[in-house]
């Protein structure tokens, strides 16, 4: 990796390692927010490096946070509603890339 990226790596891994502690004390919704906010920024780190392949569905998917992660404070049942339209998402596109892969050569 280059020397930016490590950093910008290390930038995300240490907001995820410290989000920890803190969503032991916040309400499940601030701790659901923080997982999809560390995803948000792994999204914007692979976006913003050429270390990564362009990939349409995650660089829809961080558009679609940033318009919506502010219902967090603002409507939490739109948010809490919202959220699971995205992991719906998430799960349909991680079930569609399975079934596209190659196969591993056997040894």
């Amino acid at each position: 990796m280059s020397g930016q990226l490590d950093r910008e790596m290390f930038k995300v891994i240490t907001h995820l390692v410290s989000s920890a502690p803190v969503s032991l004390d916040e309400t499940p919704i601030l701790a659901a927010f923080r997982m999809v906010d560390g995803a948000n920024r792994l999204m914007a780190l692979a976006e913003q490096s050429d270390a990564f392949a362009e990939d349409e569905f995650l660089s829809a998917a961080r558009q679609d946070y940033l318009a919506h992660f502010n219902l967090v404070m603002t409507d939490q049942v739109a948010f809490e509603a919202w959220l699971m339209e995205y992991v719906r998402g998430f799960t349909k596109e991680a079930l569609r890339r399975v079934s596209t892969e190659e196969p591993e050569p056997q040894a």
